[in-house]
């Protein structure tokens, strides 16, 4: 068995100043057991409830030859978001654009729109998906006032950390939640502890209603939703620098919001001094993995090596400690997680469900993400592909204005595929879309090529 842990990142100041900080463990170790000691046998009670939440009353080997899996959901689902700003300085009172980005960040992950889906590499490209969550700020604050979805609020607490959950409290010198079965709470702060040279970027809280955790447990409701260390909100904040600048792309809240709705690290979480090739995150269609990234991006790293189907460590998964630059997807069972922890133990938050506009291939996929486009400056023209599981399911048929068509069957692979337009007269032309395996046309686009 192994344990939830909830801190994203710790990051240990060098005690010299010529001395580079350097990338130290996770601080779960005190705070795992503060939380026992407090909670005597949460722990055992977590693994068991998250078993049966993945698997049903039967558990499956986690070593069993791992098969690419087919979850697909046609319902996007979108959740409130209310941002607590707490700041002892001006310079902890980020804009409001940071927050607005840091929104962007998450529904492009969580959607499998963020514009790196083509760094995932061909051996996991058929594991990833999009989770279909929308988060937007809420527009009604608890009193059924209008609000921006954004608190923000002077403190004198000159820093707040993870022994004690004071930011989540007015009279500790936080914010009080807003109660969390209407919104997703998020807190930002300073998560710098200066005696201890350490910084925590973010942690959260599992789903509150797990079988056999005390109501009062210490996922009660006062404690829910997410904490962001403020430097590293948004996209591009200023203030990551020195050794934060590979948090620079908001991938700390799309990893602690995994958290949230139930996800555990890609490795598995091992004793301290331990491999984690010997336990597991409860996620078949992830790799074994002994030990976190270093928030590196090492392609070649493989931690654990299995008899069969023996793959690298998925540093592009959200789950991992990789950097930022390399981190891209969700697994699709780690999918299926977040959405039964929608259904079962999240179930009350105010989600909008919306009907995805669709035609299927073997009622999964969605073409109205596809785009295509003429880029006729270099004349060219373009078939985006965002949804990864379109690609070698269709191929592109191309037609002048007499109906004589010019190009045909041409298969789409890449999430950007670029025809030449060199050798076309100047006019409209026909884009048409087709599923390989029935012909069935599933998208149309009138084009004007032009020469310039």
């Amino acid at each position: 068995m192994k344990y939830l842990y909830l801190i994203l990142f710790i990051l240990i100041a060098g005690t010299a100043k010529s001395q580079a900080p350097t990338i130290e463990r996770c601080g779960y170790d005190q705070v795992m057991e503060n939380l026992e000691k407090q909670y005597p046998g949460f722990r055992a009670a977590y693994d068991k409830a998250y078993l049966q939440c993945i698997n049903g009353p039967k558990v499956l080997p986690r070593k069993l030859t791992i098969r690419d899996t087919t979850y697909f959901y046609d319902t996007i689902y979108t959740i409130p978001v209310v941002f607590h700003i707490l700041y002892n300085n001006t310079n902890e009172n980020i804009q409001d654009s940071l927050i607005f980005s840091q929104l962007e960040v998450l529904n492009q992950d969580y959607s499998r729109l963020n514009p790196d889906t083509g760094n995932t590499r061909a051996i996991f490209k058929s594991r990833a998906g999009s989770v279909r969550f929308k988060f937007v700020l809420a527009t009604t604050d608890p009193s059924g006032n209008p609000t921006t979805g954004i608190v923000r609020k002077s403190t004198t607490v000159t820093y707040f950390n993870t022994n004690n959950d004071n930011i989540k409290f007015t009279a500790q010198g936080g914010d009080n939640v807003w109660n969390p079965a209407n919104y997703l709470n998020v807190w930002v702060g300073d998560l710098q502890v200066p005696n201890q040279g350490s910084i925590v970027l973010g942690y959260a809280y599992p789903p509150y209603g797990h079988p056999n955790w005390p109501n009062s447990s210490w996922v009660a409701n006062s404690n829910q939703g997410v904490v962001l260390h403020y430097q590293i909100v948004g996209r591009n904040n200023p203030r990551a620098t020195g050794a934060l600048a590979s948090s620079k792309k908001g991938r700390v809240a799309t990893h602690e919001f995994g958290h949230f709705f139930g996800l555990r690290h890609i490795w598995g979480d091992p004793p301290m001094f331990t491999s984690g090739c010997a336990v597991d995150d409860y996620i078949y269609d992830t790799p074994n993995q002994g030990s976190r990234s270093n928030f590196n991006c090492n392609f070649g790293a493989n931690t654990c090596t299995d008899a069969k189907d023996d793959l690298p460590d998925m540093v592009e998964n959200y789950m991992d400690y990789s950097s930022e630059t390399c981190q891209n997807m969700f697994t699709r069972q780690q999918i299926q997680v977040m959405r039964t922890a929608i259904k079962d133990y999240r179930s009350t938050l105010p989600i909008k469900v919306e009907i995805v506009e669709k035609m299927r291939i073997f009622d999964t996929f969605v073409y109205n993400e596809v785009k295509i486009f003429a880029r006729n400056t270099n004349q060219t023209a373009v078939v985006e592909v965002t949804n990864e599981e379109l690609l070698n399911t269709l191929t592109l048929d191309i037609y002048d204005a007499s109906g004589r068509i010019v190009l045909q069957d041409m298969p789409i692979k890449r999430n950007e595929e670029i025809i030449s337009t060199i050798r076309y007269a100047p006019g409209v032309y026909v884009f048409q879309l087709r599923r390989t395996d029935t012909k069935k046309p599933v998208k149309t686009e009138k084009l004007y090529i032009n020469k310039i």
